[in-house]
């Protein structure tokens, strides 16, 4: 059973308010992991990226402050705050930045 993590209990609050951008880093905080599904936050400082990966599960990306472009092999799909983008399980792509940028990434692992 999934259950949720790292979230507020008390008073309602901006997702994006729950991870600093860290100088020269790329920060993650996990919300959620279970057999079927991982969700992290992730703060990306100016100039970092996350070289290129696959997930075993659809991923949902979801820009919560800035922008950032997911890399695949034949394309590049830029994606702006408030934006969404789901890449299919086994497929290989890479994420930077257009700047310092915070996410929210959900993997649906069956």
């Amino acid at each position: 059973m999934a259950k949720l993590k790292n979230l507020p209990q008390d008073q309602a609050l901006p997702l994006a308010s729950l991870i600093d951008i860290q100088k020269n880093q790329v920060v993650s905080m996990a919300l959620a992991k279970s057999e079927g599904v991982q969700m992290s936050l992730f703060s990306f400082a100016e100039g970092e990226s996350v070289s290129e990966e696959e997930y075993f599960g659809d991923t949902l990306y979801y820009i919560l402050e800035g922008e950032a472009t997911v890399i695949f092999r034949d394309r590049m799909v830029d994606i702006g705050c408030q934006e969404v983008l789901m890449v299919p399980a086994h497929v290989l792509h890479a994420i930077e930045g257009k700047g310092p940028f915070k996410m929210l990434q959900l993997t649906l692992l069956k």
